[in-house]
């Protein structure tokens, strides 16, 4: 018999043991799922972080397609939209500035799946536009929402994740009214579905979430801090480039 930890968990001991240990919550979002279970990657891409360049989004589509059964990268295009509408700018220049930038990141990809080759067929590229039009999507932002709605604590940490993404992509000199933070939390609500309940979005045993870094709501949610949590089967890794 081989004993495996529970999904979303990162050892056998914190799945079975009689005492729990306390985890370094800032590696708790990097555990894969065990190996034969790695059936699902998605690779969260944003269209203005210079992060993504091809080099890295190349290397990213290499690993992926080493340990996994089906990738797809994931871009947020409306959403986008809607942030840079909460952050003073007009729908006509929302919709030009985020049209171009994706675009832009769109060109990086297709040439990224390119030049990893062999992973080519094996990577879809999942704009929002077309993720919403999944059977169960609606049903899963809306469990998003109920909790935004009813637990406070997991309203103020998607509030001050929120802040750290408007404090980037509003025009300069504007102030930011509550209005505009609630506005822009459309955009969170938008890829939580992604990051904690691929598993029923996509129809598979397991799905992992890949981005380049953390954040503290993400951390509280893999941590079960919050009345609402990841399904099993659900995995968040953190990208790290080797020095």
């Amino acid at each position: 018999m081989v004993i495996r930890a529970r999904p979303g968990e990162g050892c056998v001991f914190f799945s079975y043991g009689n005492a729990k240990f306390r985890q370094n919550k800032t590696n708790l979002a990097q555990y894969l799922p065990a190996c034969g279970e790695r059936f699902h990657v998605v690779i969260g891409a944003s269209p203005f972080n210079k992060y993504y360049s091809e080099k890295r989004i190349t290397d990213l589509l290499l690993w992926a397609n080493d340990h996994f059964d089906f990738a797809c990268v994931f871009v947020p295009d409306t959403p986008t939209v809607w942030t840079l509408e909460a952050g003073g700018y007009s729908l006509d220049e929302a919709l030009h500035k985020t049209r171009r930038q994706v675009r832009y990141l769109n060109n990086k990809i297709d040439r990224a799946r390119e030049a990893a080759d062999n992973a080519i067929n094996r990577v879809d590229l999942l704009p929002w536009s077309l993720l919403v039009k999944y059977k169960s999507y609606a049903n899963l932002e809306k469990r998003c929402r109920t909790a935004f709605a009813t637990d406070s604590e997991f309203q103020r940490e998607c509030l001050a994740a929120t802040d750290e993404v408007l404090e980037n992509r509003r025009r300069d000199g504007y102030q930011l009214s509550d209005l505009d933070r609630l506005h822009a939390v459309d955009y969170l609500m938008a890829e939580l579905p992604l990051i904690l309940f691929g598993p029923e979005l996509f129809g598979v045993q397991t799905s992992t979430f890949i981005y380049h870094r953390s954040l503290q709501l993400l951390e509280k949610l893999f941590a079960g801090e919050f009345s609402i949590k990841p399904m099993h089967g659900q995995h968040f890794v953190i990208a790290h480039e080797l020095a």
